[in-house]
């Protein structure tokens, strides 16, 4: 696919990037991929908020290269300067991702060393961000190719069993800790718990893990809130419906709350009880 056939904010930061790639260092980016809601058809430049606090999609990528870059050597540099003007010139959507060798595609995340990465925009030389069972699975079962062959034509390590335990463990270790967190009437959990990010994050977020466990293939924040409309209680519709308003800018759900306060009190309430029906499904 070329970036003529991308959402335009997608296009011209992915094809910013590879023309300053190209430019800095000839040949060491062999392959470039779209992964997340890209690449699951959700992608949504506009949403309520700002800075950290927006509903908007980020750009999510996977750069391979043939060989491990040295943290000083001239291609590290190459690839921060090409992330940074890239950055600069379209600071929005994020443009986040992570930089692979072919070999570490092959072996898996748990086999993979820090790497280069970009989260929220910064890009470091040696990090995790992306190095996960969610980004590999997504990039052999959705990925949309840019440059390099396609996902079903080189050695792609795809483990459902492992993405599924994943889940298990990020239910467990990120959103039952990030509830009791959010529980506390502290001034800044309050603010969050407030804003229109907070609904979409939580309520499409763990909707998501639990299609996963529930069906054992990968979905968009919209699609989670589809999800969650058709096979939750009735008393979980509302906030279903808002975080789902908020996520498509109104194209789907409906407004459901007048009150800030009711909807980040029904958005803890309905992450809490649908982590213990998650948790409770057999392995």
């Amino acid at each position: 696919m070329g970036s003529d056939k991308l959402p335009a904010e997608v296009g011209r930061s992915v094809k910013l990037f590879l023309n300053a790639i190209d430019e800095l260092a000839p040949g060491l980016v062999t392959g470039f991929y779209l992964v997340g809601s890209v690449a699951l058809g959700d992608f949504r430049p506009r949403g309520a908020g700002r800075g950290r606090l927006t509903t908007a999609s980020d750009i999510d990528f996977v750069v391979v290269t043939k060989q491990r870059l040295a943290g000083e050597s001239p291609e590290m540099k190459a690839l921060s300067e090409a992330h940074a003007r890239t950055v600069a010139a379209f600071p929005r959507p994020n443009f986040d991702g992570v930089v692979l060798t072919w070999a570490d595609l092959a072996a898996g995340p748990s086999r993979c060393p820090d790497v280069p990465c970009a989260q929220e925009n910064r890009f470091t030389p040696a990090g995790r961000s992306g190095v996960n069972p969610v980004t590999f699975c997504e990039l052999a079962w959705h990925g949309i190719t840019i440059r390099g062959p396609q996902p079903t034509e080189f050695d792609l390590w795809a483990d459902r069993n492992t993405l599924h335990e994943f889940t298990i463990e990020n239910l467990r270790a990120y959103w039952r800790p990030w509830w009791h967190q959010n529980q506390q009437r502290r001034p800044l959990p309050l603010i969050i718990g407030l804003s229109a990010w907070f609904p979409v994050w939580a309520v499409l977020g763990v909707s998501r893990l639990h299609h996963l466990l529930a069906t054992g293939t990968m979905t968009s924040k919209s699609g989670a809130g589809r999800y969650a409309q058709e096979v939750f209680d009735p008393r979980w519709q509302p906030i279903i419906a808002e975080s789902l308003y908020l996520r498509t800018n109104g194209t789907e759900g409906h407004r459901s709350y007048r009150s800030p306060l009711a909807r980040r009190h029904d958005t803890l309430a309905f992450v809490d009880s649908t982590i213990d029906s998650a948790l409770a499904r057999p392995t």
